[in-house]
């Protein structure tokens, strides 16, 4: 793909995602102000828990399928890769379904109204079953944005209409599982039409489990303990601080998810190249990637430490004056997740070293789970804030020793021209005659 194309599709993929910030506009300070402090953190809390059960039922199976789809050569192959798939998910979003009711049970906030725990629940069952993965394997970059777009729509017409007050919470997850179904529905259907039915079996799902898992692994120690932050300060702290962090954390996420539209686009298409043997190609298309991800990070950084306190209190009310200072220290996470999300899926993804990714994020999620039951009942929502930030920063760390190691810093912009200065500087320290030893 040269480089005009990329950037065309690029743009699209950007321009779809621009919907759903536009959603996000109109929504947040919608629940912020007509469900109010608790309320809103209890609508978060379990958003949060939606998350976990996504992640869950997923298992890392996005990246794998969309890695075996952009290799695949003919609609069969296709189609046995979206039917293993779709029986993989549907095991494991019965198991999400019970971890959920459990979870839901288990928290002080979501027990008081079940329901809404029960709603995230089928949420993220029905997120899990998504088919963004084959459509992106595929190079059709379109398809999914504009079923997205369609459910965007759906919802916010249903929360708009349907949540006059703090009583109405449960329709927001209402809602939003329905417009879910409906995109489900038109995802599956125009699959089934390209490549026919899917055929549901359970032979395969154990050896695409043992090949999912160490990605699910990264998952599970760098994404599923920051996604289940809210959840997890739900146990640690006071309804008003999950409110002002999940506040803030919606914000975070919404900057954190811009990186994402531009991996959907470079993870098929340097997969693609290095199946093709096109080495330089996939070089050129991962330096391109890394350029645009740490520039972003650290302009995200720059605009959440300047105009969070000006912002976050004019669109969520004065009550959410607090969350512009969790969102501050959000703001130091940016650049170590654009260079996270670089090395884990433009270089480890298509280059199949998940089993390092499986070692950085378990060890990344240990630190950040740690940091998180050490500040989050000294601090509060800051706490929580800053053992993100920790998780993050642990990371970054591990995963430039792994590049280091494997000799792919060359990759990331400038990195072969500081690691030289690096080693000359500790080389200086050497003491004479150690380098003769």
């Amino acid at each position: 793909m040269d480089r005009r194309k990329h950037v065309n599709i690029i743009a699209f993929v950007y321009g779809g995602y621009l919907m759903r910030y536009v959603y996000l506009i109109i929504v947040v300070p919608f629940y912020g102000r007509i469900l109010g402090v608790a309320e809103y953190g209890r609508v978060l809390a379990a958003m949060s828990l939606m998350n976990v059960i996504w992640m869950l039922a997923s298992y890392g199976f996005t990246f794998v399928g969309m890695r075996e789809v952009s290799r695949a050569q003919s609609n069969g192959e296709c189609n046995s890769i979206y039917s293993l798939h779709t029986s993989a998910r549907l095991c494991l979003g019965l198991l999400g379904g019970c971890v959920g009711i459990v979870a839901t049970m288990c928290s002080p906030v979501l027990s008081e109204r079940p329901l809404i725990g029960v709603l995230a629940t089928l949420l993220g069952v029905v997120s899990a079953l998504n088919l963004g993965w084959l459509f992106q394997g595929r190079q059709h970059f379109r398809t999914p944005i504009m079923i997205e777009v369609f459910g965007f729509a759906l919802s916010l017409v249903l929360v708009l209409n349907l949540v006059k007050g703090p009583a109405d919470s449960e329709w927001v997850l209402a809602s939003l599982l329905i417009a879910g179904v409906a995109s489900m529905i038109i995802s599956y259907g125009l699959t089934t039409w390209q490549l026919g039915l899917p055929r549901l079996r359970a032979a395969g799902i154990v050896p695409l489990i043992r090949g999912s898992t160490m990605l699910f692994c990264y998952s599970s120690g760098s994404v599923v303990l920051t996604a289940s932050s809210t959840y997890l300060l739900t146990l640690l702290s006071t309804p008003a601080q999950v409110g002002y962090f999940g506040a803030a954390e919606r914000f975070a996420t919404i900057g954190l998810s811009l990186m994402g539209p531009a991996a959907q686009v470079f993870v098929p298409t340097i997969s693609a190249q290095l199946a093709r043997g096109d080495k330089d190609g996939a070089h050129v298309t991962t330096r391109r990637g890394a350029a645009l991800l740490m520039g972003y990070g650290f302009i995200v950084l720059c605009g959440a430490l300047t105009l969070s306190p000006f912002l976050l209190p004019l669109i969520l009310g004065a009550e959410f004056e607090p969350s512009a200072r969790v969102l501050q220290c959000f703001a130091w996470m940016f650049p170590f997740a654009a260079f996270n999300e670089f090395v884990a899926f433009y270089v480890f993804v298509p280059r199949k070293k998940d089993r390092l990714l499986a070692i950085a994020g378990a060890v990344s999620g240990v630190a950040n789970l740690a940091a998180a039951l050490y500040l989050a009942p000294r601090y509060g929502a800051i706490g929580m804030a800053w053992a993100r930030v920790i998780g993050e920063a642990t990371l970054s760390v591990m995963l430039m020793s792994i590049m280091v190691r494997l000799e792919l810093v060359g990759l990331v912009p400038g990195g072969q021209r500081a690691l030289g200065m690096f080693r000359l500087a500790w080389g200086a320290r050497v003491p004479p005659g150690a380098k003769d030893k």
